[in-house]
């Protein structure tokens, strides 16, 4: 059996702001790249709205595709990403990357973001299921969710 080679760390959750936070300061320890997908795409594709207006909403996805499609040619970077742009692109981030997933508190997501309840549980088990190592963080802190994660990952990079 062959074995796995990592080049790229994904680091998702269900609280977009929190997982960025994560993959910086894990990307400041590990001397690795940093990138914020939604920063990515927010320098890339500078008008969304002006783009799918003057140009149509099939040519934004399909560059919106372009910039994760390159950001997955990546080597060396740590990156955070939304469920939602996760779950689009998980085809081309499952090949050569840790996927980590930081499974935080449903009362903590209810308080920062608008997920409702009921897609909790549901998003929850995609990014379970889809994740190569899963964090669950209780306590709601940045160096300590970040050295459980490196303690996890361990010699896989």
């Amino acid at each position: 059996m062959e074995e796995e080679k990592y080049n790229k760390i994904v680091v998702v959750s269900l609280y977009e702001k929190f997982s960025t936070l994560v993959a910086k300061a894990m990307s400041n320890d590990l001397g690795m790249l940093f990138c914020s997908v939604r920063e990515l795409m927010a320098y890339e594709i500078t008008d969304r709205k002006l783009m799918e207006e003057r140009c149509s909403v099939e040519y934004l996805k399909k560059q919106e595709q372009r910039v994760l499609k390159n950001l997955a040619s990546y080597e060396n970077v740590c990156i955070s990403i939304s469920y939602e742009r996760f779950m689009q692109s998980f085809s081309l981030f499952q090949k050569e990357s840790v996927i980590v997933f930081i499974d935080l508190p449903k009362t903590y997501i209810k308080q920062k973001s608008k997920i409702s309840f009921i897609r909790f549980e549901e998003r929850q088990a995609c990014l379970e299921q889809n994740s190569t190592v899963t964090i669950k963080a209780r306590k709601i802190d940045v160096e300590l969710v970040k050295n459980k994660i490196l303690k996890q990952l361990g010699g896989i990079l």
